[in-house]
C-alpha cells in the first residue's frame, strides 16, 4: 500500500506573521507582501527614539511596535527579546495580553510550540475577551506538539464558545488531527473519523485542496483495493 506522509498544518497566522526571514525587498506572508525596507527603516527610527526617551510608557509602546515589525520580518529571536524587554517595564501602559500574544507568535515562528502555548494561554488569562485568532493558534500549536485530544477539545470549544459557523480552518484542522492520530496510533477508526470530517467539509468547501488530499489519504488506508 502506498504510504503518504500525513498532511501537516503548518501554522497559518493571521495578518501579521510571516513564516521565514528574507533579505529580499519583500517577504510574502498570509496577509500579502511586507515591505522589508520600510520595516527596517521604521525599526531604525524606533531605535533612535528609544535612545532619546526616558519614559517607560513611551519605551513600552516603541518596543511593542518594534517587536511586531521584527515578527513580520521573521526575526523571531529579536522579536522575543524586544517584546520581553517591554514586559519588564514597570510603568508601561501597553496591553500585556497583546505582548504575550506576539511573543507566542514568535515562538510559533521558531517551531517552539510548547513555549508558544504558554504565552498564548497567558495572553488569554490577561484578557478574557474572546479572540478567535489566539484560540486557533493554541489549537494549531497543540496539534504540532502531538497533543491531539486537547487540540480537538480546544477546537470544539473555540467554535462553540464563539458561536462560529464551521469554516475551512475547522474542517482542515479536525481532519488533519484525526489523520495524524490514525497514522501515529495505527488505528483505522481515526482514519474513518478523519474521512467523515473531510467529507462534511467538502460539502461546504468542494474546492478545498487540503481536504481533497486528506480524503485521498484516508481512502488509501481504508480502501487499499480501490473499491468503494
Amino acid at each position: 500500500m502506498k504510504r503518504m506522509y500525513p498532511l501537516t498544518l503548518l501554522l497559518v497566522l493571521a495578518v501579521s506573521l510571516g513564516n521565514c526571514a528574507s533579505t529580499e525587498d519583500s517577504v510574502r506572508t498570509t496577509g500579502g507582501k511586507i515591505d522589508t525596507k520600510s520595516h527596517l527603516s521604521q525599526i531604525e527610527l524606533i531605535d533612535r527614539d528609544l535612545k532619546s526617551t526616558t519614559s517607560e510608557d513611551t519605551k513600552s509602546k516603541l518596543l511593542l511596535t518594534k517587536g511586531k515589525l521584527l515578527l513580520e520580518l521573521g526575526k523571531y529571536d529579536d522579536s522575543i527579546s524586544t517584546l520581553t524587554t517591554a514586559t519588564a517595564l514597570k510603568n508601561a501602559t501597553v496591553n500585556p495580553s497583546e505582548l504575550h500574544l506576539y511573543i507566542g507568535k514568535a515562538y510559533i515562528g521558531k517551531n517552539q510550540y510548547a513555549k508558544a502555548i504558554q504565552y498564548l494561554n497567558q495572553s488569554e488569562k490577561l484578557d478574557k475577551t474572546y479572540n478567535p485568532e489566539r484560540k486557533k493558534l493554541v489549537v494549531q500549536s497543540l496539534v504540532a506538539e502531538r497533543e491531539y485530544y486537547p487540540a480537538l477539545a480546544a477546537l470544539t470549544k473555540t467554535y462553540h464558545k464563539g458561536n462560529q459557523k464551521k469554516d475551512e480552518f475547522y474542517f482542515e484542522t479536525a481532519a488533519t488531527t484525526y489523520l495524524k492520530m490514525g497514522f501515529e496510533y495505527k488505528n483505522t477508526s481515526f482514519y474513518q473519523k478523519s474521512l467523515q470530517v473531510t467529507n462534511m467539509g467538502l460539502e461546504d468547501f468542494p474546492e478545498n485542496e487540503t481536504l481533497k488530499s486528506i480524503q485521498k489519504e484516508c481512502l488509501e488506508v481504508l480502501q487499499p483495493d480501490g473499491k468503494i
